[in-house]
């Protein structure tokens, strides 16, 4: 049976018959000569009318209006991606189509605003995270982590890698996918039970055998703890190891950054730095590292510098990926820098500024503090662990997590995340994210919820 095409098909019966004809065939249905007949559908499908663009724009705003999103829901989620306010200026500036519609500045004399813009980004993070050197950029925070313990790999000669358990389990999947295949043996090391902090006992004798490149460890890791990157880094020097901490930036307006607590390597996820709630990107991941370091960076560097006329000017001043250089001899095979969100990151700290952007995190901090507090209050829940934290925490709470988040949802609140069994222990940890976006009053109406929610017991 020939079968024509139907619905939003723009092809007339001539176009059909013209295509048809270049290829050498009589009908559609020798297209699909090859399938087998067993796993072939046999009838039309069940497609309603054709809808008038109109009437196809309504229905698909009535099935959109039915997600759960940050704007339908108070959301509390974290674990890397937070909902923060960013300026309404922000959203301005990225949108000139010189930055909105620009690629990569090959060509320095044609793309001097971007590049401008784009080494005004590398200052401003390097300022941020505490190093001097810093790329621009990478796809996120995960390969941002995993690109750098390749840096580490790469400039230590050695192949073995010790990353804390508290890293995020989809960090640590995306460092196995990157180092495995290269003969990158991957140990890790475990938290103390009771504070959530890296066990540096454990860890420096991990490192005893000197074969170690270097430590990853993130900051505040999976239970929220904020890390001791000075007594890691202590630790790490000792056996002459590099460090790598990949941190929330915004923790860096609230405490010392950790490239001036001795990491050799830093590295972010960017979104928290003016970048919108996406389903998972594109987002942007940042490294800053020491200046010895700098020569195996992955991405780009723009530099700022003198024509042969003597007039100041920017250009990239390295891309050594394999685009540019010997396969081999390629620092990276990463193919693409999150220009766009990089200017975005830029345009959001120049808006902030330094005393606004440590006011952001003060708040942040004050925030997650008062709903700890408050939480704790109620029965039956309890701190999953002790260590200090910063916007986010783990609790512990008389039910399982994943039951509990579905009844905070159907009350219109986006709870938290659970925590892994694999680092709770049970299935009862939640790890709960506060910002500068929630109000008292939010966070009020949150511990009531939780206490409706949790007196249903586990049924």
């Amino acid at each position: 049976m020939e079968r024509r095409p139907v619905g939003y098909n723009v092809h007339t019966g001539a176009d059909i018959q013209a295509m048809l004809e270049v290829m050498g065939l009589q009908s559609i249905e020798q297209l699909f000569a090859d399938v087998p007949p067993q796993v072939r559908l046999g009838r039309d499908l069940r497609l309603p009318p054709a809808l008038s663009e109109w009437e196809l724009a309504r229905d698909v705003r009535a099935m959109a209006d039915r997600n759960q999103s940050a704007l339908t829901h108070a959301c509390y989620l974290g674990g890397g991606v937070y909902e923060h306010y960013i300026p309404a200026v922000v959203d301005a500036i990225v949108s000139r189509g010189e930055f909105l519609t620009a690629y990569t500045p090959y060509q320095p004399e044609m793309s001097q605003g971007l590049l401008q813009a784009l080494f005004e980004f590398q200052v401003l993070a390097g300022r941020l995270l505490g190093l001097d050197s810093v790329n621009c950029s990478v796809y996120d925070g995960a390969t941002a982590l995993a690109e750098s313990c390749w840096m580490m790999c790469s400039s230590s000669g050695r192949r073995r890698i010790v990353v804390a358990r508290a890293v995020w389990t989809e960090y640590r999947e995306v460092l196995q996918t990157y180092l495995l295949p290269r003969g990158v043996r991957i140990d890790t090391v475990d938290q103390d039970a009771r504070t959530g902090l890296t066990d540096t006992a454990a860890l420096s004798a991990l490192l005893a055998a000197g074969d170690v490149a270097g430590v990853a460890l993130q900051s505040p890791n999976a239970f929220g703890v904020i890390e001791d990157v000075a007594a890691v880094a202590a630790a790490c020097t000792a056996s002459g190891t590099l460090l790598c901490v990949a941190v929330n930036p915004l923790l860096c307006g609230w405490l010392e950054a950790p490239g001036r607590n001795g990491a050799d390597i830093v590295v972010c996820e960017g979104q928290p730095l003016g970048l919108p709630l996406s389903s998972g990107g594109p987002y942007i991941g940042i490294i800053a590292c020491t200046k010895p370091l700098e020569r195996f960076l992955p991405g780009r560097l723009v530099g700022r510098l003198h024509d042969i006329n003597g007039k100041l000017g920017y250009a990239l001043v390295k891309e050594d990926r394999e685009q540019h250089v010997a396969r081999d001899k390629a620092t990276s095979h990463i193919c693409s820098n999150q220009a766009l969100n990089a200017v975005r990151v830029a345009a959001y700290l120049s808006a902030l500024g330094e005393a606004n952007f440590m006011q952001l995190a003060r708040v942040n901090a004050a925030q997650a503090r008062y709903l700890h507090e408050r939480l704790l209050a109620l029965p039956g829940v309890t701190a999953l662990r002790s260590g200090v934290f910063f916007n986010e925490f783990a609790i512990e709470l008389p039910v399982d997590a994943a039951l509990f988040c579905e009844r905070m949802r159907a009350l219109g609140v986006f709870a938290g995340v659970p925590v892994s069994v694999e680092l709770a222990g049970s299935s009862r940890g939640l790890l709960v994210a506060v910002t500068e976006t929630k109000s008292l009053a939010d966070l009020e109406a949150y511990v009531g919820f939780a206490r409706a929610c949790l007196s249903g017991g586990e049924g």
